[in-house]
């Protein structure tokens, strides 16, 4: 197993890439991101931990195993963010602008996601097997574990191989997150929030979390890693009392200024009611929209997101759902009355709801299309895969490029 780490941490708190380990046999290339958001050093040192464990134990690894660090400049301040959400823009028209950009020209965020994203682009480029995109969060209030991840097949087994809550339908309300960008790439990309920023347990859950994808990647065998037991009884002690699946219902947005702040005392997975005050900006109290699930409420300054409603998925209907896709049934979409396919974009169908039947989302979401942004009144439904895989093309550098492992 050959290891190589970079040294350029200039003006950060962290390298870049905290941990490049390459395996003799050939396997999936997975990428560990920590401190997307630089106020959540919790995944970068957990991905160092990681790293350094599978250095001196030695363990035999298939493929390669890459840990990154996000966000550094904000990591360095303390912050969420310097100017922009780095886990927003995620989007293929924002890459291509990014990597056709003079790195001279680049500052804060556009750097940053420049710079992950070209050694990201390197290591899809040389991958030997599946690619497989880790990103590792905790949140400003206090939660238990969950997994967040566009409702692939593939998605889903990594993301469910843990005991902790699966979260169905963000990538509805949420636009340009990284893991969602990788997955749209046919690749497998998850996020995991591992409980409160402060909170001294998120680490090993953080660490937990790694080792079990590790082995549900198919990086190492389950034999090579005596404690995965524990690691599995960490994260479900976490977890108990919150349901398996949930489904992402409503999200309060943000603007600049409004002066968001959530009344006091709630936390993610916490039940609550329709009517029920959940927090105050300039125009009054906000009152939950219906009843449901609480998840990340927002107690700190930056960031787009007050809170989101969730409501409990049964685990049946996924089992229905994986059936529904095996057997085909997504490609009969199309043939239903009220849906056809959009001329303009591969993967897309359009639904006009004054003809389509009733709970046509809840079907299309069995089918794994989930609901997009349109500019027309029209609800329009996607699959992951839509985006080319390619590389946008490079502009001019100003340094070499980072290094990598051999």
């Amino acid at each position: 197993m050959v290891d190589s780490q970079s040294n350029s941490g200039i003006g950060s708190r962290f390298p870049r890439i905290l941990g490049d380990l390459v395996g003799q046999l050939a396997g999936p290339s997975v990428v560990i991101v920590g401190g997307l958001h630089g106020n959540e050093p919790a995944g970068v040192t957990a991905g160092r931990e990681v790293a350094a464990d599978l250095r001196q134990r030695g363990i035999p690894l298939r493929g390669r195993v890459v840990f990154l660090s996000g966000n550094r400049q904000a990591s360095a301040a303390g912050l969420r963010f310097v100017r922009r959400d780095l886990d927003r823009g995620w989007t293929e028209a924002n890459l291509t602008r990014l990597c056709a950009l003079r790195e001279s020209a680049l500052g804060d965020e556009d750097q940053e996601q420049r710079e992950l994203a070209d050694t990201m682009y390197e290591i899809e480029r040389t991958r030997r097997g599946r690619f497989v995109v880790i990103d590792l969060h905790t949140t400003s209030g206090q939660s238990a574990p969950f997994v967040c991840f566009g409702d692939t097949l593939l998605n889903r087994r990594l993301a469910r191989s843990l005991p902790v809550t699966a979260i169905l339908g963000l990538e509805e309300v949420v636009d340009g997150a990284m893991a969602g960008y990788w997955t749209d790439r046919g690749h497998v990309g998850i996020a995991l929030e591992a409980g409160q920023h402060r909170d001294p347990l998120a680490v090993a859950r953080h660490v937990s979390a790694i080792w079990l994808f590790l082995v549900a990647a198919g990086s190492v065998r389950p034999s090579d890693v005596p404690e995965l037991a524990q690691h599995r009884a960490r994260l479900a002690m976490a977890s108990a009392g919150c349901p398996a699946v949930v489904e992402v219902r409503h999200r309060h947005v943000l603007s600049p200024g409004d002066g968001f702040e959530m009344a006091p005392g709630f936390a993610s997975f916490m039940p609550v009611t329709q009517g029920q005050l959940l927090a105050h900006d300039q125009k009054g109290p906000i009152l939950s929209p219906e009843s449901g699930l609480l998840l990340r409420p927002r107690y700190q300054g930056q960031g787009d997101d007050g809170y989101f409603i969730v409501r409990e998925v049964r685990p049946v209907w996924l089992t229905v759902s994986e059936w529904l896709r095996k057997a085909g049934a997504p490609r009969l979409l199309q043939h239903l009355p009220g849906i056809h396919r959009d001329p303009e974009r591969f993967g897309h169908l359009v639904v006009d709801p004054k003809v389509a039947f009733s709970h046509v989302a809840e079907v299309m979401h069995l089918c794994g299309f989930r609901r997009r942004r349109s500019s027309d009144a029209q609800p329009v439904f996607s699959t992951h895969r839509v985006q080319r895989l390619r590389r946008p093309k490079p502009g001019p550098r100003s340094q070499p490029p980072l290094s990598r492992g051999n």
